[in-house]
């Protein structure tokens, strides 16, 4: 480990197992490239029980975040491993969406989602099974945070594990949902698509 990233202290705590880790030393760890560990799936591992409780109860830069979990390939660990962290997603977003005030937006927590798993399509059928008021002024403010990216060919999916080409037809899929969204419960769309009547 980096002796310049990290002290002598923190990285023993890093290195003995089941030592609880400070919050600002688990953030710092999954913020960091994943090029800068030599085994990264491990010590994504090691800090991944602190990690999602950081997550859950709002994290600054979540999809940041998100990205060492993705690079850590959780989805191609052990069954009962990659379940666990599935598992963790889907009751965070779930949870994310039901509330009036979540300590991380909904817009952010999708963006997190995506970025761990590197698809959209399991986020986005939550959000669509999600027909509360609460889900659906959750999607407002989605459209109205996305708003630059919808008038262009930009993706908000600034950690994005993958191909470039997987990226752009990634976001084409959420804005293809959005305006199906939007047209099926009135979201103000202005503007956003130009080319649908």
């Amino acid at each position: 480990m980096c002796g310049r990233c990290f002290n002598e202290v923190e990285i023993e705590l890093l290195r003995t197992p089941d030592a609880r880790l400070p919050t600002d030393l688990v953030g710092r760890v999954a913020r960091k490239d994943p090029f800068h560990w030599e085994d990264q799936p491990a010590i994504i591992r090691r800090i991944l029980p602190q990690l999602v409780v950081v997550l859950a109860e709002g994290a600054v830069d979540s999809a940041l975040m998100a990205r060492g979990l993705a690079a850590a390939g959780w989805s191609r660990w052990p069954r009962e491993q990659a379940g666990a962290v599935a598992g963790f997603l889907e009751a965070w977003w779930t949870q994310v969406l039901r509330m009036k005030s979540p300590p991380t937006p909904a817009y952010e927590v999708f963006e997190s989602c995506v970025t761990a798993s590197s698809s959209v399509a399991p986020w986005l059928a939550r959000w669509e099974a999600e027909r509360g008021t609460i889900a659906r002024r959750h999607l407002t403010e989605g459209v109205g945070w996305w708003r630059e990216e919808l008038m262009s060919d930009d993706s908000p999916f600034t950690w994005w594990r993958g191909t470039a080409t997987e990226e752009r037809a990634a976001w084409h899929e959420v804005k293809t949902w959005l305006a199906a969204q939007t047209q099926a419960t009135l979201l103000p769309a202005d503007g956003l698509w130009p080319d649908r009547q």
